[in-house]
């Protein structure tokens, strides 16, 4: 999937896809389609995600959306380290690789189920890139989501950083470099 400089691409379906960034419009549908994915509601998210957390992601920094005419496809949130709740995850992530100062954190990332396998995960990578360049992006994954590790190791080309480990959980810290 090529990106056209509107933002907006054709998907394998032939569907218009609009990639933006996220505004206070977009926040209930990216808290439903966030929940939707959670790891209590048999889906492999880390974490709860409420409107407060995802308006406070919006204010922070580039919240990347995907769109199919209407329906919210996907969406990747990115925040600063001072932002991030200094949960225990998020804690042994940054103990095993912080990063450079100018280091943010990537994710979550999440593409709802009928639109899993078009592209969007590298159209999402691609535009929040471009919104960041220059700057260093980490994230973690949990080492039983192996489709996760795939797409952001071999699809996206992310540095595996290290492992970790919490309660009795592994972890994989990935990094990468936006070009300037």
């Amino acid at each position: 999937m090529t990106m056209a400089p509107s933002g907006t691409v054709m998907n394998d379906k032939g569907n218009r896809v609009q990639f933006s960034l996220a505004g206070p419009e977009d926040i209930s549908d990216i808290v439903d389609l966030l929940q939707a994915n959670e790891a209590t509601n048999g889906g492999s998210l880390t974490g709860h995600f409420d409107q407060p957390a995802v308006a406070a992601a919006i204010r922070d920094m580039p919240v990347v959306i995907a769109r199919v005419q209407k329906h919210l496809a996907g969406v990747l949130v990115s925040s600063s380290k001072p932002a991030t709740a200094p949960g225990p995850i998020v804690a042994e992530m940054l103990k095993t690789y912080q990063g450079g100062p100018d280091a943010y954190l990537y994710g979550p990332i999440c593409i709802d189920r009928r639109d899993r396998g078009l592209g969007l995960a590298e159209g999402l990578f691609t535009r929040l890139k471009a919104e960041l360049p220059g700057r260093e992006g980490i994230l973690f994954i949990r080492r039983d989501n192996v489709a996760s590790l795939r797409a952001h190791q071999n699809k996206l080309g992310m540095e595996l950083r290290g492992d970790f480990n919490v309660d009795g959980v592994r972890y994989a810290v990935f990094s990468y470099r936006a070009e300037s």
